[in-house]
């Protein structure tokens, strides 16, 4: 049995390219790419603008530049190296920054809770209210604004507009609409068991307590 075919993976090819570019140390164009790479990576030339466009795009370790009517793209290792480091100096300014505001967060949150808890506080007018005395109105204003909320939705319910009115007309059509299919379905599946079993309809009728005429819906 012959042995099976390695296969190389993204990560593998994007890494030969990497190499390729690192150890010649030069600039190139898109045709002596696709020519140098699959002689010198083992890669196919359909396969280089794409990989070289992620290595763009998505890593950002292959660098370009327009010269003239074409594109260059080049990168060396000290690139790689400076925007590691320039990644490492931004989360850990970063870091510092949080930090700065964790801390910022809990004196805060420190002072909101101790003001919270006292007895008697100030408003933004500077004036002294007492806390008990406050939440007590708060509660009946919440107790108050219920019973004007459930009177209010009681008092909707009773009263009609032009569109209330227009809604539930189209309401009841639509539920029209669906009993007249059924009742159609009815008939049709009567029909249907009469002649496929011999049967009476009226004898079918009563069995199933199915009425010899439905009720005629009026248009709304």
């Amino acid at each position: 049995m012959p042995p099976r075919k390695q296969v190389v993976t993204l990560e593998e090819k994007k890494s030969r390219i990497l190499n390729f570019f690192q150890e010649e140390f030069s600039f190139y164009n898109m045709k002596e790419l696709e020519k140098l790479i699959p002689k010198k990576c083992g890669i196919s030339s359909m396969l280089v603008k794409d990989l070289v466009q992620q290595m763009i795009d998505e890593d950002g370790i292959v660098s370009v530049e327009k010269c003239g009517n074409i594109n260059i793209y080049w990168c060396f290792k000290n690139q790689i190296t400076q925007r590691i480091y320039d990644n490492c100096h931004k989360i850990s300014q970063q870091c510092q920054d949080t930090k700065i505001s964790i801390e910022d967060t809990k004196c805060k949150l420190n002072s909101a809770t101790a003001n919270e808890r006292s007895p008697r506080f100030q408003d933004n007018n500077g004036k002294t209210l007492s806390r008990s005395k406050e939440l007590t109105k708060h509660k009946d204003i919440e107790e108050n604004l219920k019973s004007l909320q459930l009177q209010y939705n009681q008092i909707s319910q009773s009263r009609w507009d032009h569109d209330k009115i227009r809604r539930k007309r189209q309401e009841i059509r639509d539920k029209r609409d669906k009993l007249e299919k059924m009742t159609d379905n009815v008939e049709i599946l009567m029909e249907y068991l009469c002649k496929r079993f011999c049967l009476e309809s009226r004898q079918l009728r009563k069995e199933l307590e199915i009425p010899d005429e439905f009720e005629e819906i009026p248009i709304v």
